[in-house]
């Protein structure tokens, strides 16, 4: 079943046509990578499907749960259950791992206090659960974001998402700027949250390591989708990694 559909969006950055006619679905509980090199539109798309201005959708849908979205305010989208892990984390430097991690919370909690209710009747997930999937943060409660390694302010940032009431959990460049033995880290951790029950849109230049954790890959080219298929197909098609992922 389709968790998220997007059904020939053009979106743009004022007038430039960043996404063309770009079409796409993600199923409930796989992951889903979407690759593509730099400029090939990929930030875009996520932005569009959590409500972030720019970019400009000005055709087509983006559905979730059936239900269309498009246009709406991101934090009218982060209250349905769509939470965005944006590239270069944008964790709080000077605030505690514990305090970054209670965020999501205090802001729903203030929200609701200024008459704009935005809360569901359902929790995001505990601080022992965050704990549990990077037990690095739990050593770090009281240590200052700022002063974290890059992994481990990524599994902050992800742990701060999944605070919030989260089905479908959008990561932008997860493994930018980390070792080899973080990323596997990383990537257990994602693997591990799919099979809890979590659906994944993750976005990656490392466009193999994705591949091979991923249930079904996209790749795009200047906002338009070239490849669909499996993880394993797109490692097995050189031609297409080769002219569009240079790998």
């Amino acid at each position: 079943m389709s968790l998220l559909t997007l059904d020939a969006v053009d979106a743009y950055y004022g007038e430039s046509h960043i996404l063309r006619d770009l079409s796409l679905s993600v199923e409930e509980g796989e992951i889903c990578a979407l690759l593509g090199r730099n400029g090939a539109g990929k930030t875009t798309t996520l932005r569009s499907i959590a409500g972030a201005t720019p970019p400009d959708v000005r055709n087509g849908t983006v559905s979730f749960k059936a239900t269309d979205i498009t246009g709406d305010p991101a934090e009218d989208v982060a209250a349905r259950g769509i939470s965005l892990v944006p590239e270069e984390r944008r964790v709080f430097p000077d605030l505690t791992v514990e305090e970054n991690l209670k965020l999501p919370e205090v802001a729903r909690n203030a929200s609701n206090r200024w008459g704009r209710e935005v809360a569901t009747e359902r929790e995001g997930m505990s601080m022992d659960d965050v704990y549990d999937y990077f037990p690095r943060l739990n050593e770090r409660q009281n240590q200052m974001a700022g002063t974290l390694s890059g992994g481990e302010q990524q599994m902050l940032a992800i742990g701060r998402a999944l605070r919030q009431p989260t089905d479908l959990l959008l990561l932008d460049e997860p493994y930018e700027g980390l070792a080899p033995q973080i990323i596997q880290t990383v990537e257990a951790a994602v693997e591990r949250i799919r099979d809890d029950g979590k659906t994944i849109l993750l976005v990656e230049q490392n466009a193999i390591a994705a591949s091979k954790i991923a249930d079904r890959a996209y790749v795009i080219d200047q906002g338009e989708v070239v490849f669909s298929g499996t993880g394993e197909e797109l490692i097995a098609d050189e031609e297409t990694r080769q002219r569009y992922l240079g790998v």
